[in-house]
């Protein structure tokens, strides 16, 4: 007997997620006109769950849902902690409602409790080991590290992007994109020979070329202050 010609796994895949605040169009059209202008090409067709958790009254799925995908977001459903009818109206009208996994305060307590060797099996403290990469990432061309620090011996060009849910060191020019912490992880850095990059992020923060221009051109590395990128000189 022939093999299956496709499988269904389990799996886990980093979505953002869009919190609203408001159900008025026209306020949250506003805010996404700002917020893409900041890096067009960093949320180019980036999947995005819409949480109407803070939202209440009368919702315009349909009207979100176009909304998101106005500004060129893949929109991939809506989640919160909604009732259970309105989970099932979402449903009957054609979307996906993404569940989210709640805690309870008994847990969180349990959970604040625990020891220090079990706090450090957490990403903050995890080792990760390094997927190297030999030669130039060209345009175009994307590398993820999956629960791995990125080591690239070679320059990213410009239109390249690098992504790891740990520190990415690139021994060459960085011109293109690196993401670290993708999962999350404050912790994470960006190091490179030559700083050149179009954009920077660590655990969801990021900044564009122009706030890159002390140490432009030179060897340097990103890391999080107070939940604010800043760049040091490396050598």
């Amino acid at each position: 007997m022939a093999a299956a010609s496709i499988e269904f796994k389990g799996s886990s895949f980093t979505l953002s997620v869009l919190h609203l605040r408001t159900s008025a169009l026209a306020d949250i059209r506003a805010d996404l006109i700002k917020k893409v202008a900041q890096a067009p090409d960093f949320f180019y067709l980036v999947p995005v769950v819409v949480s109407i958790e803070k939202l209440v009254g009368g919702i315009e799925y349909q009207a979100l849902k176009t909304l998101v995908e106005e500004f060129n977001f893949t929109f991939v459903g809506f989640t919160g902690d909604v009732a259970t009818e309105q989970r099932k109206l979402i449903r009957e009208l054609g979307f996906s409602f993404v569940n989210t996994t709640k805690v309870s305060t008994a847990t969180k307590t349990a959970i604040a409790q625990e020891s220090v060797t079990e706090i450090a099996t957490s990403a903050e403290c995890r080792l990760y080991t390094d997927k190297v990469h030999r030669g130039q990432v060209r345009s175009g061309q994307q590398l993820y590290a999956k629960d791995q620090n990125l080591v690239v011996i070679g320059s990213v060009s410009a239109g390249a992007e690098v992504i790891a849910d740990g520190n990415i060191h690139v021994y060459g020019s960085l011109r293109g994109r690196a993401i670290a912490g993708a999962k999350g992880h404050h912790k994470a850095q960006i190091y490179c020979q030559n700083l050149e990059a179009e954009l920077v992020s660590i655990n969801g923060n990021y900044w564009l070329s122009e706030s890159m221009q002390q140490h432009w051109g030179s060897p340097a590395f990103i890391h999080l202050t107070d939940s604010e990128l800043t760049s040091s000189k490396l050598i």
